[in-house]
């Protein structure tokens, strides 16, 4: 037995994680999570705005290659802002943005009418210059939508003639550009928060601690934790829940692996000379 605990066949390994794996993401566990200050604060942003008066630009700065991380942020805050009615305005400096745009808008469903609470503006290319001329002329970027429409003639564009009309920026990104490039082509005291891939956090948290940032998404955990602030379990906390089991397998068969040998060891009487 013993030895069979030291050579456990792979195969069986994989079923298991396909498993534990396969579970949390059909339906979500919601293991306990504590909320990260960063992801308090951009909830309490959300929070705070005025259904009647406000306007949040949406920005979907993503690649597929990043969306595993960042998607169910974006998911998550768009979920907020369409349950306070807040009016929405996306548009991506990156290509995929406004494919990943689509697919919140789409699973928001009746929570939502477009042109008048959200709408997809589309993709802008030129990277910061990009970002400098919508930032210049938000309403007159684009003269029509992803859907084809005339942005003119959407509601929810109606008020807008300056960046400084959208009380809060939230940026969805995972490279170029990115919060650095918002940050130098925004006007001075507008609430800018980003959600970013997590290996991009130790490079940004200056940038937070400095009182540039508003609030910072931390990965994927930071999607996971937005949603235990929602109290709605969604695709964040079924990849954090999905991970966690997963770690919990791997750990356990580290722990039995290594009990096996130490006693098949004292067993056979200790390591021979």
């Amino acid at each position: 037995m013993l030895e069979r605990l030291q050579n456990v066949d792979r195969r069986i390994i994989y079923v298991l994680l396909f498993i534990v794996c396969f579970i949390p993401m059909a339906n979500p566990i919601g293991i306990p999570l504590e909320v990260n200050e960063t992801t308090q604060m951009v909830y309490d942003i959300v929070e705070g705005l005025n259904p009647s008066s406000d306007k949040v630009l949406f920005v979907m700065d993503y690649s597929v290659g990043g969306s595993a991380d960042v998607h169910p942020q974006a998911v998550a805050v768009a979920k907020h802002l369409a349950k306070r009615g807040i009016p929405t305005v996306m548009v991506a400096f990156v290509n995929d943005g406004t494919m990943f745009a689509e697919q919140i808008i789409t699973s928001l469903g009746d929570q939502v009418v477009y042109g008048t609470d959200v709408i997809n503006l589309g993709y802008m290319a030129g990277m910061e210059t990009a970002v400098k001329a919508f930032v210049e002329a938000p309403k007159t970027a684009f003269n029509v939508d992803f859907r084809g429409n005339s942005v003119a003639s959407q509601p929810i564009m109606a008020n807008v003639s300056s960046i400084r009309d959208f009380s809060f920026i939230i940026d969805f990104q995972t490279g170029q550009p990115g919060y650095q490039d918002f940050l130098r082509q925004l006007p001075p005291g507008m609430s800018y928060a980003a959600g970013i891939v997590t290996v991009s956090v130790p490079n940004v948290m200056p940038y937070l601690n400095s009182g540039q940032l508003s609030g910072l998404l931390q990965g994927l955990r930071g999607a996971a934790e937005y949603e235990v602030l929602l109290r709605e379990p969604g695709e964040g906390s079924a990849r954090m829940d999905a991970q966690s089991m997963a770690h919990v397998v791997i750990i356990a068969f580290i722990l039995i692996g290594n009990a096996a040998y130490f006693l098949s060891r004292n067993k056979a009487g200790g390591p021979k000379a």
